[in-house]
């Protein structure tokens, strides 16, 4: 089930005619400006996506939010915040691993909610795309 954050990353990466670049390389990377806005990073690596926004603070770049998906299912893993620290769907404890019940609704409500600002923000039709 295609999600809306999926749609709308991949539609941004179809508009500036990476969709198939994203899909097909093992290790993909792309940085967005928009005047206004914090740039945006797409990456993948594997079977991980990353989709942060980031913005400097003394000299440091901080991603905020960075959101980790599996690849090719676009199913939240983990998520990073500036204030509220990194957050993982898996928790390590006493050399077993649990799974956070409330992280996947909580952090896919959020990610609708990014969608759309993302949309909104006409990052499709005006963000740049820029080379590091």
């Amino acid at each position: 089930m295609t999600t809306l954050f999926q749609e709308t990353i991949e539609h941004l990466l179809k508009s500036h005619n990476l969709l198939e670049d994203f899909q097909t390389k093992d290790s993909f990377h792309v940085r967005f400006e928009k005047t206004g806005y914090q740039p945006l990073v797409i990456e993948r690596h594997g079977d991980m996506i990353s989709v942060a926004h980031y913005f400097e603070q003394n000299g440091d770049l901080i991603a905020d939010p960075d959101v980790e998906l599996h690849y090719p299912s676009w199913v939240p893993t983990g998520i990073t915040q500036a204030f509220f620290g990194y957050r993982t769907k898996f928790i390590e404890r006493n050399g077993q691993t649990f799974i956070d019940t409330r992280f996947h609704k909580e952090v896919s409500a959020f990610l609708s909610l990014w969608a759309r600002n993302i949309k909104a923000q006409g990052w499709a039709e005006g963000g740049r795309v820029s080379h590091d």
